[in-house]
């Protein structure tokens, strides 16, 4: 071989190890997470809470990942219905959910679901906790805590509540009240909350028990009378209005959480990306204040957290469920 033919020979392995290396290069960039839209599954109506939390949390992690995220709504059956479709998505990171307490903790105390809460999903990160609140018709006579449960306990089984409906996080909230207090009161699920604290405003029933942000506009114009707020701090936006553990009911204080889940099988690595950019996002100070500015606390906890909240939130809302008898078709 001559001189000329090994100077060309190594030339050529030369330019072959340089297009690997960027072939290798490019294979990396391209997938790079995430490099296309991200579908955001709401399992609910657009317009409400958990609908309004979700757009603005997408806004912000659309801009801290650097890609679009198209929020979907599906909802129907409590939420059991866009669960469903998550649990089903491939686990690639480009379609992830915000599910709730509804749909991964009353839900499967109530229905008989086709996915399973905790092997079917893989946590993210919590977002918010909303508080419940107990609230009555102004014109009603247990228009004050003390009043309340006295008039209650002498009556029991006389007077009803409203909830956004049967087998919802609402109507096990207030059954686990019951079940804590004594008291005896008798349920009228709505399709949704608008229409219960309709009928409440009107004085057609004359209790509810509804997450914060669903009736503080009603409470702040005086057409509902808080009762106690069903937390575990007092709520910034009514900060005269005490925690039933305050008041006594030690311990009340459901969740009224939500947070972002993807199916089974997520990388590892995608969650992480897809959890620290939800961390910046809940950190900026713009979506911090619109989200507390609906009467949410904002979580900064870890994936772990979240999951182990699942796992805890289910026992106890089973126990309620069995407690009030509640099974949904």
């Amino acid at each position: 071989m001559t001189k000329l033919n090994i100077i060309r020979r190594k030339v050529l392995a030369a330019g072959m190890g340089l297009a690997v290396a960027a072939f290798g290069s490019n294979a990396l960039a391209q997938s790079a997470y995430p490099d296309k839209p991200i579908r955001l599954l709401i399992p609910f109506a657009p317009g409400g809470t958990t609908d309004v939390v979700g757009r603005i949390v997408a806004e912000g992690m659309a801009r801290e990942l650097g890609q679009p995220i198209v929020v979907v709504n599906r909802g129907g059956a409590g939420g059991a219905i866009g669960a469903r479709e998550l649990s089903r998505a491939t686990p690639d990171g480009y379609t992830i959910g915000l599910m709730n307490v509804s749909t991964h903790g009353t839900n499967s105390a109530v229905r008989d679901l086709d996915y399973d809460i905790l092997k079917d999903f893989t946590s993210v990160a919590k977002l918010t906790s909303f508080p419940g609140v107990i609230a009555v018709n102004p014109k009603f006579e247990g228009n004050t805590y003390s009043k309340f449960m006295r008039l209650l306990q002498d009556n029991p089984g006389q007077y009803s509540y409203g909830s956004s409906g049967a087998g919802g996080a609402t109507n096990l909230a207030m059954e686990q009240f019951k079940m804590m207090t004594g008291l005896k009161v008798t349920h009228i699920p709505y399709r949704g909350s608008g229409p219960a604290l309709s009928d409440v405003i009107a004085g057609q029933v004359p209790m509810i028990l509804d997450a914060l942000p669903s009736a503080m506009s009603f409470i702040q114009a005086g057409q509902l009378t808080a009762i106690g707020l069903a937390g575990t701090e007092r709520s910034p936006q009514l900060p005269d209005l005490p925690t039933f553990d305050e008041l006594g009911v030690k311990g009340y204080a459901p969740d009224f959480w939500n947070g972002i889940m993807a199916p089974a099988n997520l990388p590892a690595d995608i969650q992480a990306t897809l959890h620290a950019a939800i961390q910046r996002t809940l950190a900026r100070k713009d979506i911090k204040e619109r989200l507390e500015a609906l009467g949410a606390s904002v979580s900064t906890g870890t994936s772990e957290e979240m999951a182990t909240q699942i796992r805890e939130d289910a026992e106890v809302w089973k126990k309620v469920a069995e407690f009030a008898q509640i099974r949904v078709d």
